[in-house]
């Protein structure tokens, strides 16, 4: 294949990753050889921090290079303004071929939002959706409506921790590691492609054999102080607590389900980790590993009873920092990055390596800078909201400011990097935190965008399939509005050229 002038790019998101769970970010049981290798020769950023700690406004904001509150997002399930416009429409412009893969979490769910065409497989609980991965089990014999029983009492008592009905080759991150592995197997242009595995997010589901790989591995202890939940606002408690009705609170979760949860995770992990072996071996055997940009990163984390929470929602370093890994030893010397950046910061950093214009409203900051070793002081601190608080991460310090509330936290994360020593009280009138308070008002003010919130939470209401006349009546068509052009033959079959068993 002939040499491209501009390079591929491919961002791999997985959903729900810690990045203490990986190898490469110090885990010291994880099997991820994959991503350890991707880190160890690529740009390795050790505070990565999400916008918002939960997916939709999280993976809006990437997408777009804006704030969640600049776009009008503080939850799931609520759509764009119709003139937002993503990285796939300026890469697009600037003569690249999009593909999205894997789950968006766009609202609607079918919507391409600038993408030539996308291959959907939409989140796990979306089990009546009519997307690519629920025809795809429909061909092998299986229904996705079938796959979970979420009102079964072993269900919420192992928290969602649980081995999946499937085979391996037919687990939905397996659907996605081979739907990468096709597009590549037949792309001919430059290319911008965003996939997006489903795991580690909850249900904890690996297939087998991953479902053993850590049935007898030690796992971390749990990181909650003795009274902590009682000792600290109690905003994110309560809203977690509220959202996920299991009959217990998140910490009241016993040693024996935490550790469950947490080896059904790093099964998880492991499988992403296999299918960015495969994913890496399909670049080097179709020519084009050394021209193609792999960003890996995460749209939150987990906290899996850190803190006695489960999940994400809230401003704990194990929900709102993620792994962020940008690789090309071609392009770019292999170093670790102490500084902080902004999960949107791709945005820019990906229009930036494919010469498109960000475009207007864009709040992020490229990471070209860093990555050429030509400047590392690209942000003076990080942002993180959510509906219910605010965060800011300056220097060694974090603050979570609740609006209109007179408590809040602060911790000095390289004193206390468990987040256990809450100072709200103790720096009341220090310099540290009147500095940062300045920081966060000046950010509130100079990132708000004045257009009004859309209100239309119609994620769930699901397009209808497309029909076409046959012999005097209809049936299904087989190409979906989404549909990626030239791929008929592949949505007709689902027929992966590469085998869907890699352990």
């Amino acid at each position: 294949m002939s040499h491209q002038k501009k390079p591929n790019i491919l961002l791999i998101l997985p959903d729900q990753q810690r990045p203490d769970s990986l190898g490469c970010y110090g885990s010291d049981i994880a099997i991820t050889p994959t991503l350890n290798w991707l880190s160890e020769t690529g740009v390795t950023f050790d505070n990565c921090y999400v916008q918002n700690p939960l997916c939709v406004p999280s993976r809006y904001s990437l997408c777009t290079g804006r704030y969640p509150h600049s776009l009008g997002l503080k939850a799931n399930w609520y759509p764009l303004r119709q003139e937002e416009t993503s990285f796939a429409h300026q890469m697009g412009r600037a003569g690249y071929g999009t593909a999205a893969i894997g789950k968006m979490h766009y609202t609607p769910w079918y919507d391409n939002f600038g993408f030539d065409g996308r291959i959907i497989a939409e989140a796990k609980f979306h089990q009546n959706c009519p997307d690519d991965y629920a025809r795809f089990l429909k061909k092998h014999g299986y229904d996705r409506s079938r796959l979970y029983n979420t009102n079964a009492e072993e269900y919420k008592q192992r928290l969602s921790s649980l081995t999946s009905t499937l085979p391996q080759e037919l687990h939905i991150d397996s659907f996605v590691g081979q739907s990468v592995c096709e597009y590549l197997n037949r792309v001919e242009e430059s290319f911008f492609i965003f996939a997006s595995f489903l795991s580690p997010h909850n249900p904890y589901d690996p297939p087998k054999p991953y479902d053993e790989l850590f049935r007898n591995t030690p796992m971390p202890a749990r990181n909650m102080g003795k009274n902590e939940v009682n000792e600290k606002p109690k905003e994110a408690y309560n809203y977690i607590n509220s959202k996920v009705r299991w009959g217990f609170k998140s910490d009241e979760i016993t040693e024996e389900q935490r550790l469950d949860m947490w080896r059904h995770y790093y099964a998880l992990n492991t499988l992403i980790d296999d299918w960015m072996k495969q994913i890496i071996n399909t670049l080097k055997l179709r020519g084009l590993y050394e021209n193609t940009i792999i960003i890996y990163a995460s749209d939150h984390g987990d906290l899996l009873g850190d803190h006695g929470l489960y999940y994400k929602q809230c401003f704990y370093e194990q929900s709102v920092k993620v792994p962020l890994i940008i690789h090309n030893p071609k392009l770019f010397k292999p170093q670790r990055i102490e500084e902080k950046v902004e999960l949107m910061d791709i945005y820019s950093t990906i229009c930036d390596l494919g010469q498109a214009d960000p475009g207007h409203g864009c709040q992020a900051t490229s990471l070209l800078p860093i990555l050429e070793q030509r400047d590392h002081d690209i942000r003076e601190a990080v942002f993180s909201e959510n509906y219910f608080g605010r965060m800011v991460r300056w220097e060694e310090w974090k603050m979570v400011y609740y609006p209109g509330k007179p408590y809040g936290e602060i911790y000095n994360l390289a004193e206390d990097p468990d987040e256990q020593n809450n100072l709200w009280e103790k720096m009341n009138g220090s310099p540290e935190k009147m500095k940062m308070k300045d920081i966060l008002l000046d950010w509130a003010f100079t990132s708000e965008d004045p257009l009004p919130m859309p209100i239309r939470p119609d994620h769930q209401d699901f397009t209808p399939p497309q029909y076409e006349m046959i012999d005097g009546g209809t049936r299904e068509s087989l190409k979906q509005p989404w549909h990626l052009p030239g791929y008929d033959d592949f949505y007709n079959t689902y027929a992966f050229s590469l085998d869907g068993r890699i352990r």
